[in-house]
């Protein structure tokens, strides 16, 4: 995926929920002689658009493969999906839904039934409690910053939200590019927990203190719980409840009593942004606290962390942050120092 997952809000009316339950809800057969060219390599396809206005241009055409989509009717959200492709044709809604008017058309794979409460994702977004999506909308930086506080990335909040789930898919939901493979997303997964672990174990063989996210503590490696012997919560003076909110979260923390010593975020997909986004928000939260960030990936995305890394809000926030310092880490470092440290005992310096 590209660095920063989008999230769309979809509002589907009243008028237009019979048409998204036979083009989006059930896959639509196309005909042979179907008028939609972007669409000639497709039998069937989930499918839906939006009406033409400059700030739904805006969003549309910042719409990328992938990007993830919550669907909305009457008090609820009430359905997942992700981008597939993208394309403006006005033949296209006049032919699947009478209405030339909505050009402005995705493809949608990856659909799946949820019910999540209008009033708990306002919460999760930071809208305000009476908050109601009144047309097609890309989540705000500022909204997705807030998310970013509970969850570790957008994916793993998507992911969370479809464990909201009405019924189980089915057969049908399986479509042409649809979402990355499960047991890739399941690698993914081990190898963040593993990761995780390794850094846990570092840190206590160190003497620190360690804490790891809270959302994270009940995860298994190797038979073992990543909390078992990690401190249960962080009791740090002068740090506000923003703060707080934000390292509660962060993957691992090397403590010395109640002082940070190290974060951790371990970033084991190509989505690298939210981790050190979390970092960089942490800094304006406490500008004069002295601690080293690191971002752990596998050594194959090095490039690709460090360009994140040297994006100028990223070195702007960092600049002003003296005593802070943000560094990338390898996954293959820290099998690297692991292996070491079992075989010949604690190090005078780890990272």
């Amino acid at each position: 995926m590209h660095y920063m997952t989008r999230l769309y809000l979809v509002p589907v009316g009243k008028d237009w929920i019979d048409h998204f339950e036979s083009t989006v809800s059930t896959p639509i057969h196309l005909p042979e002689d179907h008028p939609i060219p972007e669409l000639e390599d497709f039998s069937e396809v989930r499918i839906w658009g939006t009406t033409k206005s400059k700030r739904k241009r805006r969003f549309f055409e910042a719409m990328e493969s992938g990007d993830l989509l919550l669907f909305y009717n009457e008090g609820e959200f009430f359905a997942t999906g992700r981008v597939s492709q993208t394309f403006e044709n006005p033949e296209a809604g006049n032919w699947l839904w009478n209405s030339a008017s909505s050009r402005f058309i995705y493809t949608v794979t990856d659909f799946q039934r949820i019910s999540i409460p209008r009033a708990e994702l306002n919460r999760i977004l930071g809208y305000s409690d009476n908050y109601i999506p009144q047309g097609f909308m890309q989540v705000s930086e500022q909204a997705i910053n807030r998310l970013l506080q509970q969850y570790t990335s957008v994916e793993e909040a998507f992911q969370d939200f479809r464990n909201s789930t009405v019924d189980p898919p089915t057969a049908g939901d399986q479509m042409p590019h649809s979402a990355p493979d499960v047991e890739e997303e399941d690698q993914e997964v081990r190898e963040h927990t593993e990761i995780q672990w390794y850094l846990i174990q570092l840190g206590l063989k160190h003497n620190y203190d360690v804490y790891v996210a809270k959302n994270d503590r009940n995860l298994v490696y190797e038979g073992q719980r990543l909390g078992e012997e990690c401190v249960d919560s962080l009791h740090l003076t002068g740090f506000s409840d923003a703060a707080m909110r934000i390292i509660e979260y962060v993957d691992v923390i090397w403590l010395d009593g109640d002082y940070i010593v190290k974060l951790f975020e371990v970033e084991s997909t190509t989505n690298v942004y939210s981790g050190i986004l979390r970092m960089t928000d942490f800094v304006v939260k406490v500008p004069n606290l002295a601690v080293d960030m690191y971002i752990a990936a596998p050594l194959a995305d090095m490039e690709k962390v460090r360009r994140e890394m040297d994006r100028p809000t990223f070195r702007h926030v960092l600049a002003r942050a003296e005593h802070c310092s943000l560094q990338y880490l390898s996954f293959e470092e820290i099998r690297e120092k692991n292996q070491t440290v079992e075989r010949a005992g604690a190090l005078q310096t780890v990272f």
